[in-house]
């Protein structure tokens, strides 16, 4: 009855049939853990596990990996640490299934050295062991060790499955690595399972976070049976890109004639779209249709996406008073979108507001110091800039330095501004200065204004020149000067103004497409004219 109860999800009978047993062995509790652990009840299988120790009754390794299994769930690594620490006293180490469940408990908890530590141990690895491990860099921002550990498991001879391949494509798709990504593509075609609901969506991501919506298009019409992630890698893929009317009536779409329910993320990404288009009032409709018609209480996120969507049409009160009228009390993400339009629209009233109530949350954080003190230069404001400078000094707030990096045959080139330590530095400064003469031919102007530092007019317009941007730029045109493929480069900040003129001049001289992605957003130049048209 337990067994039934348990694999049928009936949680309330398979507690109170366990309750009302006389008598309980391990084999009651083991499906009892495991039960409630694989139906998301972690702290009642965790108490479960509690009781079984108490009525002393011996754990066995199965019961080790539901518990295992229910601290990884809670991310609970105190007591996942614990209960390790009774693995190594009863010699369970040598289980594969309870190596795998640790090193996936660890990873999930943030510990990936020590799974990493782990899974380096392990005489008898499967299938699952490579997944938890390949899974753990991923969900760990480590994405190019999970690459060379695909590449490890290859040479291992273990055949990878759809997780192993969702994976890998999740962590091209964070790098916006092409190259390796039409690899991994062309590993699950091989394999015959691009046409996997998980694999394609995955693939649909990829290809969008690469600034290539077409061929995402392309693999998104021929996934058979859609399901709802597949919807929002496309949606969001178009939005992301500068295809906001695209991703407007795809949404639509979804809607209309496939008749699928949007959940959080579509909105969120329906809300990107009508903030990248400037749509006011559409993006008020569909805000309002959140909870309207769908159902959906919006959160944090859908309201950090009104915030933009007002500022930045000049409506900084209006978005204002939405944050004072939230249900939800205002968290970093809020004051951060406000700050940031209060920086586009330089509204200084109100990004001092903002941004002292980011100081509170999170004092380290040197991107409002750095905004704040780019509003005061902007006003000729330089005692404030200076003020601003101390409390970070005081505070102990690092600076993070902006750069850009390009890929060429697998190999990674990286800028920072008046970057001169490139092996091929000297070229790289004569392209970029020849290309700056031919731009300025055409009418680019370099915005020295936007320089925040008190200096002369020459050393603004020096400092301006030699972004990392330009640089990669400079680099990629040097290294590559008649091909046809688009040039790609990706910056870990917002592009600024200048830049952003600097790139719709740069392709309409060299008639080459630019595709820069950002922290915000992809930016197509073709023909100097940007798919964000001018508003990001």
């Amino acid at each position: 009855m337990l067994s039934l109860y348990a694999k049928s999800g009936c949680v309330d009978d398979l507690q109170g049939t366990f309750d009302r047993m006389p008598s309980r062995d391990s084999v009651s509790y083991n499906t009892v853990i495991s039960g409630l652990a694989g139906r998301g009840c972690a702290s009642k299988a965790l108490s479960a596990f509690v009781k079984m120790q108490r009525e002393g009754v011996v754990p066995t390794g199965y019961t080790v990996v539901s518990v295992v299994n229910a601290c990884t769930q809670l991310l609970d690594l105190r007591r996942g640490k614990q209960i390790h620490g009774r693995i190594i006293v009863r010699d369970f180490g040598g289980n594969p299934f309870i190596s795998n469940a640790l090193t996936d408990m660890y990873a999930k908890c943030g510990e990936i050295a020590v799974a990493r530590w782990l899974f380096d141990r392990m005489t008898n690895k499967n299938l699952v062991s490579w997944n938890s491990m390949i899974s753990g860099y991923t969900q760990n921002g480590k994405e190019e060790e999970a690459l060379m550990l695909f590449k490890e498991m290859t040479l291992a001879n273990v055949k990878p499955d759809t997780h192993t391949i969702s994976s890998v494509v999740s962590c091209c798709s964070k790098l916006a690595s092409l190259n390796h990504g039409q690899v991994v593509h062309g590993k699950a075609f091989v394999m015959g399972v691009d046409d996997d609901l998980l694999v394609s969506s995955a693939l649909v991501d990829m290809y969008c976070k690469c600034g290539l919506t077409r061929d995402a298009s392309s693999l998104f019409t021929m996934i058979s049976a859609r399901n709802v992630v597949s919807w929002n890698s496309m949606i969001g893929g178009y939005a992301q890109n500068g295809q906001d009317s695209d991703a407007l009536a795809l949404f639509e779409s979804m809607l209309v004639e496939e008749e699928f329910k949007p959940d959080h993320i579509t909105f969120v990404s329906v809300l990107s779209a009508c903030n990248h288009a400037g749509l006011v009032e559409e993006g008020k409709r569909y805000f309002g249709s959140m909870s309207g018609i769908h159902g959906l209480s919006p959160t944090l996120d859908h309201y950090a996406c009104m915030v933009n969507l007002l500022g930045r049409s000049g409506s900084i009160d209006e978005a204002v008073e939405l944050i004072s009228s939230m249900p939800h009390k205002p968290d970093s993400l809020i004051w951060s979108s406000l700050l940031n339009v209060c920086a586009t629209k330089r509204n200084i009233k109100y990004g001092e507001m903002a941004a002292r109530k980011l100081f509170a949350l999170d004092p380290l954080n040197a991107g409002p110091y750095i905004l704040l003190s780019n509003m005061y230069a902007s006003d000729g404001r330089w005692k404030d800039v200076a003020a601003l400078r101390s409390l970070m000094k005081t505070n102990n707030v690092k600076k993070f330095a902006a750069y850009s990096w390009v890929d060429i045959n697998n190999e990674v080139h990286k800028f920072v501004a008046n970057d001169r330590i490139h092996v091929d530095s000297i070229a790289i400064y004569k392209e970029l200065d020849d290309l700056i003469k031919k731009v300025q031919e055409v009418g680019y102007k370099p915005s020295t204004n936007l320089v925040l530092h008190d200096v002369g007019e020459q050393e603004k317009l020096e400092s301006i020149s030699y972004h990392s941007e330009k640089l990669a730029l400079a680099f990629m045109l040097m290294k590559r000067p008649h091909e046809s493929m688009p040039v790609r480069i990706l910056k870990n900040l917002r592009v600024c103004g200048d830049c952003h003129a600097f790139m719709k001049f740069s392709s309409k001289v060299t008639g080459r497409t630019i595709v820069l992605r950002d922290s915000n957003r992809f930016h197509h130049f073709v023909g100097g004219k940007c798919s964000c048209n001018d508003h990001w």
